[in-house]
């Protein structure tokens, strides 16, 4: 089930949960999203009232595009745009992916940013160029509420930093005017911000850690585990009763739309899949090993950093 801020929404038989984010924009009753990189456009349904609400408030005209970070129903045709969790902005809002950050919060001046990482929380100061950096406690749950609260001593151990951060998953309206799904609240050494936060880590969206062969296919069955580190494991059984085939190697996201596998060794040439917006592959061209039909489905969860502690919307 998704909570959202008009209610519960439940997914269909068939359809998968994803992010997505790009630009959304409107032509007559339909609407059109483009993913971020991609180069074409998808006609989509808006589930969310909220949504289609600030579409119209922040676009200036038919047409015209808003940025949009969103939960998606895949798996059927239309793709379903059921959750925002980012409406507005910066249209080059693509262009950032906030790498290794799972979640960044900044102060309603700017003045303050705080990133959430695997092992610490980080604060920067821009204005001042001063940054400190806490070792990442573990969460309080507070109903819809984290809080993250942290000591750090400097100074050889003559001076303390106090860390408070509190993101609660209600609406927040950014100094720019987007809207934001999360607010934060926060406590520095004694000083108070309070502004949005957002999800990071959007470098890997919508890519999952593990993808199969559809059921369907009943000569051979493909795995392939892909790692956030930039390596994969591909494993291949042709269903005779013969071992498993299994190669390694590193891949790479040329763009929003190609994967690319690069094998170790000289057994198995790279390989490129079109990547879909619900992050499903399909091979580019043709392949020695698999000629010019493959298809692999999302099988495991989002690759995404996810320590488990910001779940408001499961």
């Amino acid at each position: 089930m998704l909570i959202t801020g008009c209610g519960l929404q439940s997914v269909k038989p068939g359809e998968r949960d994803q992010l997505v984010r790009g630009t959304l924009s409107k032509k007559g009753e339909g609407y059109r999203f483009s993913v971020c990189g991609a180069k074409d456009t998808l006609s989509v349904e808006v589930a969310s009232d909220l949504l289609k609400r600030e579409y119209a408030a922040q676009s200036i005209g038919e047409g015209w595009p808003v940025y949009v970070e969103a939960q998606a129903a895949v798996g059927a045709s239309p793709l379903v745009l059921k959750q925002p969790l980012v409406i507005g902005g910066s249209l080059a809002a693509c262009e950032y992916t906030l790498p290794a950050i799972e979640l960044r919060a900044v102060s309603d001046d700017g003045k303050v940013i705080l990133d959430l990482r695997k092992r610490h929380v980080r604060v920067h100061y821009p204005g001042r160029l001063l940054q400190l950096g806490f070792e990442r406690p573990e969460a309080e749950r507070l109903a819809r509420m984290r809080r993250w609260q942290q000591t750090m001593a400097s100074g050889g151990g003559r001076k303390e930093h106090q860390l408070l951060l509190e993101v609660e998953a209600k609406p927040c309206r950014g100094k720019s005017g987007a809207w934001y799904a999360l607010s934060m609240e926060a406590e520095i050494n004694g000083n108070y911000s309070r502004g949005c936060a957002r999800l990071g880590d959007l470098e890997h969206w919508p890519l999952r850690a593990l993808y199969v062969t559809p059921e369907t296919i009943s000569t051979r069955r493909l795995s392939l585990a892909l790692a956030r580190e930039g390596r994969f494991r591909l494993t291949e059984d042709y269903l005779n009763n013969q071992p498993v085939i299994e190669y390694q190697g590193r891949w790479e996201r040329s763009s929003s739309e190609l994967l690319s596998l690069y094998p170790e060794g000289l057994e198995l040439q790279p390989i490129h899949f079109g990547l879909d917006a619900d992050g499903g592959l399909e091979l580019e061209g043709f392949h020695p090993a698999y000629g010019r039909s493959l298809e692999l489905q999302p099988a495991g969860d989002m690759l995404r950093i996810s320590s488990g502690e910001l779940d408001w919307w499961q």
